[in-house]
């Protein structure tokens, strides 16, 4: 991400406060409301996130920087606890759970994380089918997405 002018990052992080409010509240992303939220004019908004997807993209990455430090503290002996905390953040956080199972990413960055994350599960899916706990077919891909079809369903 580039540098921003210091009036160009305090309205950043206002539309990401405003959005968190707004979809905390189980409201929809919609840019023109969130820019009444966060009190910038709608352009501002745009400047920002040119979609409502890279806005809602932006919005989760920290929860996939929370899935990297849970799977990589995994062993093999931990899949079930690695699976319901999974589970729970996207049960958490509707955002996350729409953007984890989309098919195509809006933003480079967040397509580098969801791939990040399905090495680290393929990594925790192998040490469990090496210690036998496993079958084989099972893939981090179809992990991830059943999960998100529990979270979803939740």
């Amino acid at each position: 991400m580039t540098l921003l002018r210091s009036d160009a990052a305090r309205n950043h992080a206002r539309i990401l406060d405003a959005a968190r409010r707004l979809t905390g509240n189980g409201e929809p992303l919609a840019l023109n409301a969130v820019a009444r939220a966060a009190e910038v004019g709608v352009g501002t908004v745009y400047r920002h996130f040119a979609t409502t997807a890279e806005l809602e993209e932006t919005l989760v990455w920290d929860r996939f920087d929370d899935l990297a430090e849970i799977l990589d503290g995994a062993g093999p002996g931990q899949l079930e606890r690695v699976l319901t905390a999974v589970f729970t953040l996207l049960a958490q956080d509707p955002v996350f759970e729409a953007v984890t199972s989309r098919p195509q990413f809006a933003l480079e960055q967040t397509a580098a994380l969801q791939q990040a994350l399905v090495e680290r599960l393929t990594e925790v899916l192998d040490h469990t089918r090496a210690a036998g706990a496993l079958k084989d077919g099972v893939d981090a891909p179809a992990v991830l997405m059943l999960m998100c079809g529990l979270a979803h369903s939740a």
